[in-house]
């Protein structure tokens, strides 16, 4: 990742969406709009596009914070239409925003700083467990990820906060590098709780 961090800024294709994505985490988005069919076409060519959070009941969104992500696999739909599995290089700032003859948008973005690799601790490694359970019993989540990092509290906490039914809005505070143990006790309160039920 420390190639990013020598770049300043960067033009990249934006994509507003209601999904939360941290480094290192991956979706499946389905893909028909012709301008974002462009904006698929362009990232292949050069250096992906930025989800931005997006939410459609909220009057206020100034998100100034996307996900920077990588095309890592596509294919077609049985109703046709396009599937690209995507996943998240690193959170950028967004610095400006404009609009093409496509009515695509582009930002000027630079990389942002997230959490560092953390080892797991007590409450974290339950998390952990309770992870590792959830992808064994959802084969779709699971086949996201060939590469699974059990053993990483940062990778572990993310997954999570990707995953939990919690207002966008909410999910947004933890895009800051100094947010992981706010992250954890949210976690610790939602999950570990519901474990002990």
């Amino acid at each position: 990742m420390s190639y990013f961090l020598l770049m300043t800024t960067i033009n990249l294709p934006i994509f507003p969406l209601p999904i939360f994505l941290l480094p290192q985490g991956v979706t499946r988005l389905r893909i028909f709009e012709a301008r974002y069919l462009k904006m698929v076409s362009l990232a292949m060519k050069n250096k992906g596009f930025v989800i931005v959070t997006h939410d459609n009941d909220e009057k206020n969104n100034t998100v100034q914070v996307g996900s920077w992500v990588e095309i890592i696999n596509f294919d077609q739909g049985e109703d046709g239409i396009l599937l690209i599995d995507v996943r998240c290089k690193c959170l950028v700032d967004i610095k400006a925003i404009t609009q093409d003859q496509d009515n695509l948008h582009h930002g000027d973005v630079a990389v942002k700083n997230h959490w560092p690799e953390i080892s797991l601790d007590q409450t974290t490694d339950k998390l952990a467990t309770s992870l590792c359970k959830l992808f064994r019993e959802n084969t779709e989540l699971s086949a996201l990820y060939p590469k699974q990092h059990f053993e990483q509290a940062d990778w572990v906490v993310a997954r999570w906060l990707e995953i939990i039914p919690v207002e966008l809005a909410e999910k947004s505070l933890f895009v800051n590098k100094d947010s992981f143990n706010q992250a954890k006790q949210l976690l610790q309160r939602i999950i570990l709780s519901e474990d002990k039920i």
